[in-house]
């Protein structure tokens, strides 16, 4: 605190080790802050020593504090205390010294600091020791003081001058003793004489302000005042004050420059210019423009008085005639207000301007001044309305080139539908910000609209929406046909015709204005653009046009790239679908009719019942419908209704909200909503409770559904495929499965056959499995002996594929050399063959050949294909067996 009086502790420590009366500086605590060097030589003892300890530990060699401590009173009560006390010195010399306690107080008053000041009385009188007690503590308080002070002799000499005077002026005190005030001043202070000085008293001191130099030449400007401090003529002293006013002045000339800038710049405008109190309507402020149009001379004629009275003439104000007025309207919405009003002119001539009101801002914000401006705009309002709106059509025409070039430039870089769907969604949300835009593209062959799910699906899921909508109301092929008649440039919108198509009012049922763009090449349709919003947000001729030029600006480019992601998709799919019937073995009459119609329901989202015994490979068939279908890039999600009891199976496929049942102690998401944008698997449907039928029927009807525990409706596109060894019809019957699910599951039935209907396939599923499982146990196995084949050919196989792989993997696991013997088969087939009746290899080979023959209505190309022989070698056992037709064996 005292530290902080003086500025700094530089000047603190200066001031203390300046005294020669001991001093210590303490805290409330009684601590030693600081000590000057006359203390430290009084107790012999080095500043170290002392600064940190308690005073009546160090000198009074007490654990407490005396009990008539001044200290400790000045602490306390905040006021100034002393004690004559007899102590005795380190010297061994004992003395009557005077304890004088200031106590030091922060801004809220409360006493933070005490100066301890010790004086040795052994000598003086009580009454000297008072006054220089006195002296001392007037001494202290004068240098702690932040304002310049001095005092002057009768000539207007500093006699003393405390620290805030000298660095106030520069000079050090000595310079200043041999100075006058006079000599102080500057040159336009000459009305202060120190005649000045004989005729003050203390009811009358001089207060000026008065202009200093400094020592380095800078001026200063000082609020200044001088009391004299005696009576005496003889030797007068006086008491001079100085408040440094010159950051003050210089904000008042910084003030006085802006207001005179301002008026300057207020009479400069062209405009009329008003200044109003919004409270009393008078008129603060005019420039010279608004004067002249009332045909005066002088803004002093209209200042003071109201606006309503100097504009229209009027007695009161036009708010209490129920007439508009701009000034009160921008006062009360603290928002600028912006009217066309009428004025005659000096000849009184109507004139047209445009009058805006605008709230000048107090620092807490609200409106305490309104601008009023203004602008004669009956000449020129025509043509600037000409000028602006051509303005404002090259500008947008000049933004529209812009944006037309930069599209083109980056048309190189898109390389893919997804990009430039995104990059077109994007520009027409910026031109039309509170619109739905849909795009709606044609596929190659121009039959259908693409689906987009490669884009993001904030585009793809809308459009995907419509398209099912537009599919649900039948509508899809007037669509179709209506992109491949319209015209080139013909664009449609909500108000263009009465009598709309029916594919036009799905369209835009949702909407209240919504306007459409053909996407076309010179001679081929690509699509068409569709952008619904609402009446509010009208879409101007100029934003159309800039639309239907950036569409035909990247039709062709768009109608490449639709082309071009066909041809990829399609060199997709052959390879899917070589790869799709990789798990799926088989070449028989039977599997290539399901071959057929996997590739019949793969391009739809119809729902498919897949039926067969356990192991004939419903899953793989469910998974190759999956990849040849549009969904092949969704997730393929498969759930066992049959491995689940009938409340955990609900979870599972629906999932589940936290909390909904013991143990539920997160929301999980079902199956069905991690398929989204997939496909569905449920395995052994025929398994699941009569409750969870009834949940998939809601779901599998509008393709919503809730968690459990739930009550939000969660929508997912997900298509159903499902599965089943039973006989649903028997189920149905029985009363252990819902009709209505039945039918809603079996739309596409697909049945697969048994293993032992379609023996012809046994030899290629055993070779595939002897190089699958030869991959895995790392061999080299290249063949089966032809008795181990003749042993896999006649079992029946109730257990199907599934049981014939497990048996290749037991004869590859148990086989050390080239070729599975016979002995290398499981337990199961060694004691069949043993009864089942002994068949030659050549005779069913000649069978197999000729079933082959038979099923591909003996096209030798498709039955070698078949069998996987060469033409010469099925030839060759055509010959061997003397094969031939059916119909030649008759005639």
């Amino acid at each position: 605190m005292a530290a902080i009086c003086f500025g700094n502790d530089t000047l603190f420590d200066q001031w203390m080790n300046g005294l020669a009366d001991p001093l210590l500086l303490l805290d409330r605590e009684l601590k030693v802050l600081q000590v000057n060097q006359a203390m430290e030589s009084l107790f012999q003892l080095s500043a170290d020593r002392i600064i940190g300890s308690r005073c009546h530990d160090l000198f009074c060699r007490e654990n407490s504090p005396c009990p008539d401590c001044p200290t400790v009173t000045a602490a306390r009560t905040g006021e100034q205390c002393f004690l004559e006390k007899v102590l005795s010195l380190p010297d061994g010399r004992r003395g009557v010294f005077r304890i004088n306690a200031f106590p030091l107080k922060n801004s809220d008053g409360q006493v933070t600091q005490i100066i301890q000041h010790v004086r040795d009385l052994s000598g003086d009188s009580l009454v000297n020791k008072e006054v220089a007690a006195a002296e001392e503590k007037y001494r202290v308080l004068f240098n702690l003081a932040t304002e310049a002070i001095c005092t002057l002799d009768g000539e207007g000499r500093p006699v003393f001058a405390n620290d805030s005077m000298v660095r106030l002026l520069g000079y050090p005190l000595d310079d200043l003793r041999r100075r006058t005030i006079l000599t102080l001043l500057a040159s336009d202070c000459g009305m202060f004489t120190t005649d000045l000085l004989g005729g003050l008293s203390p009811e009358k001191p001089y207060r000026s302000e008065l202009r200093f130099i400094r020592k380095n030449g800078e001026t200063v400007v000082g609020l200044t005042t001088i009391i004299p401090l005696m009576t005496d003529a003889t030797h007068p002293e006086f008491m001079m004050f100085i408040h440094d006013a010159t950051p003050l002045r210089k904000t008042e000339d910084d003030l006085l420059a802006a207001r005179s800038f301002c008026s300057e710049v207020i009479n400069i405008i062209s405009d009329n210019l008003l200044v109003i109190d919004p409270i009393s309507y008078r008129i603060i402020q005019a420039n010279k423009p608004f004067v002249s149009r009332l045909g005066l001379n002088k803004a002093s004629s209209v200042l003071g008085k109201p606006c309503y009275e100097v504009i229209l003439g009027r007695g009161r104000p036009c708010q209490a005639d129920g007439l508009s007025c701009p000034v009160q309207q921008a006062y009360q919405t603290n928002r600028s207000v912006e009217v066309e009003k009428g004025f005659p002119d000096v000849r009184g001539q109507a004139r047209l301007f445009q009058v805006i009101a605008h709230p000048v801002r107090n620092s807490s914000g609200a409106p305490h001044l309104i601008i009023r401006i203004e602008r004669d705009i009956t000449d020129r309002r025509k043509m600037e309305e000409t000028l602006a709106s051509r303005t404002r059509e090259l500008q947008k025409t000049q933004q529209h080139l812009e944006t037309l070039f930069e599209i083109s430039r980056q048309m190189n870089a898109k390389g893919s539908i997804r990009e430039l769907v995104q990059s077109l969604y994007e520009i027409v949300q910026r031109i039309c910000p509170e619109c739905v835009p849909f795009l709606f593209l044609l596929n190659p062959a121009g039959n259908h609209f693409l689906r987009l799910e490669a884009c993001d699906p904030s585009i793809a899921q809308p459009v995907a929406q419509m398209l099912r909508k537009m599919e649900q109301a039948g509508v899809v092929l007037d669509f179709t046909r209506y992109l491949h008649k319209v015209e080139h440039r013909q664009v449609l919108h909500s108000g263009r015709f009465r009598d709309l198509p029916e594919f036009a009012k799905v369209l835009g049922e949702k909407y209240d204005s919504w306007f459409w763009l053909p996407i076309r090449t010179e001679n081929q349709s690509v699509g068409l653009c569709f952008v619904g919003g609402s009446p509010s947000r009208n879409v101007s001729r100029e934003d159309i046009r800039f639309l239907h030029a950036l569409f035909d600006q990247v039709a062709g480019h768009l109608h490449k790239l639709v082309i071009h992601e066909a041809e990829i998709n399609q060199l997709r799919r052959h390879a899917a679908e070589r790869a799709a019937y990789g798990e799926i073995i088989g070449q028989s009459k039977a599997m290539q009719e399901v071959y057929e119609l996997i590739g019949l329901v793969s391009s739809s989202d119809a729902t498919v019942l897949i039926t067969g015994e356990n192991g004939t490979g419903k899953e793989l068939v469910a998974q190759a419908i999956h990849n040849r279908s549009h969904r092949y890039k969704g997730p393929f999600v498969v759930a066992n209704c049959s491995a689940y009891s009938p409340a955990l199976l609900e979870s599972e496929i629906f999932g589940h909200e936290k909390g909904a049942f013991t143990g539920a102690i997160r929301q999980k998401k079902g199956r069905i909503e991690r398929a989204h944008g997939g496909t569905l698997f449920l395995d052994e449907i025929g398994d699941i409770a009569p409750a969870t039928q009834i949940l998939l029927l809601r779901f599998l009807q509008d393709h919503c559904f809730e968690r459990v525990g739930g009550e939000t409706s969660i929508a997912a596109d997900v298509r159903v495929l499902a599965a089943t060894n039973r006989d649903l019809q028997t189920e149905v019957r029985a009363g252990r499965f819902r009709d209505d699910l039945y039918y809603r599951l079996n739309v596409i039935s697909i049945h697969l056959p048994l293993l032992r209907e379609r023996k012809e396939d046994i030899p290629l599923l055993a070779q595939h499995f002897l190089k699958k499982y030869n991959l895995k146990e790392g061999k080299k196995i290249t063949r089966l002996s032809p008795d181990a084949m003749q042993v896999l050919m006649d079992y029946e196989w109730p257990g199907n594929v599934r049981q014939l792989e497990n048996a290749m993997s037991h004869a590859v696991v148990l086989t050390q050399e080239n070729v599975i013997q016979m002995g290398h088969l499981p337990r199961f087939l060694r004691e069949a063959s043993g009864h089942a009746a002994s068949t030659s290899l050549q005779e069913n080979e000649r069978q197999l050949i000729l079933r082959v023959l038979n099923d591909s209505n003996w096209n030798k190309h498709e039955a070698a294909r078949r069998l996987k022989i060469s033409r010469s070698t099925l030839y060759s056992m055509i010959h061997r067996y003397g094969l031939v037709p059916e119909s030649q064996t008759l005639n």
